[in-house]
């Protein structure tokens, strides 16, 4: 499709793969149970969801690009939840290196930031964490 969106369904995939969430196509409803795994916005439902919303935050003037990832993330009343889900997130993409997220090569991802949102209109927990990845990105206009 567009680096872009590779990366960030790359990224949903990993998670699914490794167990996190279920990502699944955008016309299907999300899992009743467990944690859902969405891109670029925040649903009602279900309870436990880690959403992923990529933005840019250096692009050189070669094929060399640091695009991040906020990785929002909600569970239950409890915060023990969000903060395990927020772990393991963590544990699967801080350090990661030489990885390929849908034909989008990464060398490096890491945890830039994370903070506490607070409740939600629902009463459920929500963090943020902010996760960067060194990619390679070839554009018409770059040099190399």
């Amino acid at each position: 499709m567009s680096y872009t969106t590779d990366l960030v369904e790359g990224l949903a995939e990993l998670l699914n793969a490794q167990g996190l969430g279920t990502y699944g196509p955008p016309d299907e409803p999300y899992p009743t149970k467990g944690t859902a795994v969405v891109i670029g916005f925040m649903p009602a439902a279900p309870d436990a969801v880690i959403c992923l919303t990529p933005y840019p935050v250096e692009d050189t003037g070669g094929t060399d690009a640091i695009t991040a990832v906020q990785v929002r993330m909600r569970a239950g009343r409890d915060p023990r939840e969000v903060y395990a889900l927020a772990d393991a997130v963590c544990d699967l993409l801080h350090g990661r290196e030489n990885t390929c997220l849908r034909g989008v090569p990464v060398a490096l991802m890491w945890r830039q930031s994370e903070a506490q949102i607070g409740l939600d209109a629902n009463g459920r927990m929500e963090m943020s964490a902010n996760y960067y990845a060194r990619t390679t990105r070839a554009t018409p206009n770059a040099y190399e």
